[in-house]
């Protein structure tokens, strides 16, 4: 088997955050042609006389497109979160499971 079938047949690596880094940047691609978008937009209604419009318009396309990029980001690193607190719980587990001896600090009830 080629390692990418079997690491894609095991559970050993999670898919997840390869998953997300993907979504992140095909959305995050999506945010900036849509800044882009907005900006042309407001190209055209200054150019069709419509200064105020076109003003606000100009000045609204970077901000939205700021608070859409960080907003973005946010919602892709709590994906992230669930993930990485699974490997490090995984991580926890497998430093259990290595200590034989009872921590003397423990209380044993």
């Amino acid at each position: 088997m080629t390692p990418l079938v079997q690491r894609m047949l095991s559970f050993e690596h999670l898919l997840g955050p390869s998953l997300v880094r993907i979504v992140y940047y095909v959305g995050a691609a999506i945010i900036v042609l849509a800044g882009a978008g907005a900006l042309l937009t407001a190209i055209f209604t200054l150019a069709g006389g419509n200064i105020g419009g076109g003003f606000v318009q100009l000045i609204a396309a970077p901000a939205v497109c700021a608070a859409a990029f960080v907003y973005w980001r946010f919602m892709c690193e709590l994906f992230m979160l669930a993930f990485l607190a699974y490997e490090r719980l995984g991580e926890i587990r497998n430093l259990l499971a290595g200590a034989s001896a009872p921590d003397p600090d423990y209380p044993q009830f």
